[in-house]
């Protein structure tokens, strides 16, 4: 029995080489044509016996040319040759019983037979030979217009008939017989059997076999002149055999190269992508000011490197008694930011839980997942990675792909690896978080420390001066008028100190390298933290007084905060004067505008503050805005405010 990959096949090819062999053995019974009746026995079983003999030996030797893609075997010359000059059960006799013949037992010379299916294999090369030749001799019979000797003036279109059937025959009946041995499907084979077609092998051996029957009519010791051109054509073929042999090695190689430079392609661009987005995370959390935004850069990335369609970040309370969704990309995960998912029974409970990475092939039937978010993102394929630290797990990355099988063990890698960025970067967090609170603990203690030591001392004695001051106010007013000049010395001292106190809380940069290089760090900032593109424009370098300085710097402040909250702009201004007789601040930018005179916006604390500021320092500030057209603030402080430059 034959296993067989295709059943099709096998019935396929038994049709069709039943219709094939029915065909020759009933057409040239029916219709005998113009041809000479069947020899004597004797006569007729030696004549199948040298044509067999003879195709036996001939099958060996192949016929090659650079460029096909395969050969032929010059048997198939004495095949035309055969069905040209015997009767045509007689040819394809002779030539069924040799093709068959070598398939079952070798040729004498050269290769060993193939062993597999030997017989089958036998069967059809032997069906195929006998009604592609006894086609093709009755067919040429057929159409012949006299009997008896070849003429080829009067004969050649159906000599030519006659060698097309037998062509045809071998090409189209020849793959469809040995698909099923072959086991592939029988369309496939027809295709490969045309892209393989040694056409110009085909037309030289049957041109040989037509020439070889009219010369062996005439004169058959001529035959011999054939022996050099035939030998010639072989060694030639063997040539070409080679060389087509190198070629196919050669392409072999060369292709399984270019798979190779392929698979180094492919893992080279992915570690890019890689690269990109450790770069990329490593970039957010250097410049962004709230740990969700590195969180959404982590998601976003997270698609991007794996092919993905959506992700989500989830993180625990720091009770670790509730977990949150903190972070998401992809189209339709905006509005699941701060959905809180279960603790138990889900994926993300089991990867907490875990610390372990888990996949879900079929996110449609796993229980463990929150289904509506599955139909959301239309989610195939989910991967989930913890997000640790050394001692704890935190929360969890999940990235989900609407092509079922996407990811794989690399992209569990690479999301094992931003999901330890999440947890440096909330492990970092924390450990500022409580950096500022010591900090900010430490300095309230300085500032009382110094409120004590200084300003609450002088306070206190400015107390004791103004009560003696009101109780000598009558019987002494020299002593009296005497204790408020004192007293008000002392409220300037203390005014001083706490001048200095506040000082000491304004920005860093503002305080040791000017109002300029503090305005662009901001800027810097800004820029990073919104997308907006904003254009600084500085003019002079004149140093102001720090109270100048410091309001000038938060009404820049405030104004940047108002375009990220409100404006909707796409570029901001920022111009800074500083002439000696006056500093002027201008930011303006193009975004949606509002009416200065209504109250919602201009009755804002904020604008409340900035006013303020400028006008302490007898200043003045303008705002110019209108709906749709933008929004200009300009500050004009005189640079003699606030006392000497520091």
């Amino acid at each position: 029995m034959i296993p067989l990959k295709q059943p099709s096949a096998l019935w396929i090819s038994m049709l069709s080489l039943a219709l094939v062999a029915g065909a020759a053995l009933l057409l040239p019974l029916e219709l005998p044509g113009k041809g000479e009746p069947l020899p004597p026995p004797l006569p007729a079983l030696l004549q199948i016996a040298a044509i067999a003999l003879a195709v036996w030996l001939a099958q060996p030797w192949r016929v090659a040319i650079r460029g096909a893609r395969g050969d032929i075997s010059i048997s198939m010359a004495i095949d035309v040759a055969a069905m040209l000059l015997f009767h045509p059960y007689i040819a394809a006799l002779g030539s069924a019983i040799g093709t068959a013949l070598y398939h079952l037992v070798g040729g004498p010379f050269t290769r060993q037979v193939v062993k597999e299916h030997r017989g089958p294999r036998a069967l059809v090369r032997g069906v195929i030979t006998f009604s592609a030749v006894a086609l093709g001799s009755w067919a040429a019979r057929m159409i012949r217009p006299a009997a008896g000797p070849i003429v080829f003036t009067s004969d050649w279109p159906a000599l030519f008939v006659g060698i097309s059937i037998r062509l045809l025959i071998r090409i189209v009946f020849y793959p469809l017989g040995m698909a099923a041995l072959r086991q592939d499907p029988v369309w496939a084979s027809l295709r490969r059997e045309w892209e393989r077609l040694p056409l110009i092998p085909f037309l030289l051996t049957t041109t040989l076999g037509g020439i070889a029957a009219l010369i062996y009519q005439y004169q058959p010791a001529a035959l011999v002149l054939l022996f050099g051109p035939l030998a010639s054509t072989w060694f030639l073929s063997q040539e070409f055999h080679r060389m087509n042999r190198l070629l196919d090695t050669l392409e072999d190689k060369v292709a399984d190269r270019t798979d190779q430079l392929a698979q180094t392609v492919r893992a080279l661009e992915r570690r890019l992508a890689e690269s990109e987005a450790l770069h990329a995370v490593d970039e957010a959390i250097s410049t962004a000011i709230h740990p969700d935004e590195v969180l959404q850069v982590i998601a976003r990335e997270s698609v991007r490197v794996t092919g993905g369609s959506s992700a989500l970040v989830t993180l625990l309370t720091p009770d670790g008694s509730r977990q949150f969704v903190r972070a998401t990309h992809g189209e339709g995960m905006e509005a699941y930011v701060g959905l809180e998912l279960p603790m138990e029974g889900n994926l993300t409970s089991l990867v907490l839980q875990t610390g372990k990475p888990h996949f879900s092939r079929e996110p449609d039937r796993d229980p463990r997942l929150n289904q509506d978010l599955v139909r959301a993102g239309g989610w195939r394929d989910v991967i989930q990675a913890p997000i640790r630290t050394k001692n704890r797990t935190l929360g969890v990355l999940v990235v989900a792909s609407r092509q079922p099988g996407r990811f794989d063990e690399q992209h569990l890698r690479l999301l094992t690896l931003l999901a330890n960025q999440a947890g440096r970067l909330i492990e970092s967090s924390e450990l500022h978080a409580k950096a500022r609170e010591v900090a900010v603990l430490e300095e309230r203690n300085r500032l009382a420390r110094e409120l004590h030591d200084s300003v609450t001392q002088v306070l206190f004695g400015l107390t004791l001066n103004l009560e003696s001051a009101v109780g000598l106010l009558d019987r002494k007013p020299e002593k009296a008028r005497a204790l408020l000049t004192r007293s008000r010395e002392m409220a300037g001292e203390a005014l001083a100190e706490m001048r200095s106190l506040i000082f000491e809380l304004r920005p860093a940069a503002l305080q040791e390298k000017g109002l300029a290089m503090a305005l662009s760090n901001h800027i810097n900032l800004f820029r990073r933290r919104t997308g907006v593109e904003v254009t600084l424009t500085l003019n002079g370098d004149e140093r102001l007084s720090p109270d100048v300085e410091f309001a000038l710097y938060r009404v820049a402040q405030e104004a940047l905060n108002n375009v990220a909250k409100h404006a909707r702009a796409r570029h901001v201004r920022v111009k800074l004067d500083l002439r000696p007789e006056e500093a002027l601040l201008e930011v303006c930018d193009d975004g949606v505008g509002f009416d200065p005179t209504a109250s919602a916006r201009g009755g804002s604390f904020g604008m409340i503050g900035m006013r303020e500021r400028v006008s302490e320092l007898k200043g003045s500030l303008e705002v110019i805005s209108a709906p749709g057209q933008g929004t200009c603030i300009r500050a004009r402080i005189p640079a003699a405010s606030g006392g000497d430059p520091g």
